[in-house]
């Protein structure tokens, strides 16, 4: 059971009304007129004064406010790695230019670097520079090749260097799967080696651009012999793209002792139309 309380009567309420006014006249009647004159002053005085001490304390407060330091360089990866390199001499002072690259990093991508190729004679002098552009994924290695470059001395060796790196912790979102087939050698009409084959496209997404690097190992596939590159740009989903590398020089080498080895920059923006998804090839 609940129990509501009586509410006091109309007339009740209206007197006790009137005995709190009358109470509150006699107590301001007793009171002095300073303190209104000074309640007046202050309500007076206070609307300028706190928009003048707003406006002061603002800029004090921001002036005073120091921003946390901002990392310009987020991530702290360990330098790219040099494997090997090398100068194959191919006559009439043009060589041949490779480099080994790798990124130790297993978590962090080279999305893009500068590199440059140093030549040096016996002496350790510099005889020429070639320069360009690579990537690396994390913890990848790949080669750098130049197939043909005339230099004016020929060089002992060539060093590799490297200069600003564009480095991400993105990782591509897939991974893409080609097959090479169809691999043989020739010669053209003047003489000239060269390799050809079909670079099939196993996915059913559109490539805007994969790197072929063509490598010749000797017999026991440690040293190199020759090396070329080439490029091919939209390939279409399942597509059978034809390939064929003419090396500089007139050496010969078998079918077998070439590798061809495809690539793509999958951080490049664009580079894959459409949603990847494995197909067999039949």
């Amino acid at each position: 059971m609940v129990n509501i309380p009586k509410l006091p009567e109309k007339e009740e309420l209206e007197y006790k009304e009137k005995e709190f006014f009358l109470s509150l006249s006699e107590q301001l009647e007793a009171s002095s007129r300073y303190w209104f004159f000074a309640l007046i002053v202050v309500a007076a005085v206070s609307v300028p004064v706190g928009f003048l001490l707003r406006g002061t304390l603002s800029r004090t407060f921001i002036g005073s406010y120091e921003p946390p330091p901002v990392n310009t360089t987020p991530y702290t990866p360990e330098p790219l790695q040099v494997l090997q390199t090398g100068v194959l001499p191919l006559g009439g002072g043009v060589v041949s230019i490779y480099g080994q690259p790798r990124n130790p990093n297993p978590d962090i991508s080279a999305r893009g670097f500068d590199y440059v190729f140093v030549l040096e004679d016996a002496a350790g002098q510099e005889t020429g520079r070639v320069e360009g552009k690579s990537y690396l994924l994390a913890g990848d290695s790949r080669f750098i090749v130049v197939p043909s470059h005339a230099s004016a001395s020929q060089p002992a060796r060539v060093r590799l260097e490297f200069g600003e790196v564009d480095w991400t912790k993105l990782q591509p979102e897939h991974d893409l799967r080609f097959e090479i087939a169809q691999k043989n050698t020739g010669f053209t009409p003047e003489g000239r080696f060269f390799v050809e084959g079909l670079l099939r496209n196993l996915q059913s997404v559109q490539i805007k651009q994969v790197d072929l690097d063509f490598l010749v190992f000797d017999e026991q596939h440690q040293n190199l012999l020759g090396v070329n590159t080439g490029s091919y740009t939209d390939l279409f989903p399942l597509e059978n793209r034809y390939f064929r590398a003419i090396f500089p020089g007139s050496r010969v080498f078998p079918p077998e002792s070439v590798e061809v080895i495809p690539s793509v920059n999958l951080l490049s923006p664009g580079v894959i139309i459409g949603t990847p998804e494995k197909v067999p090839v039949r």
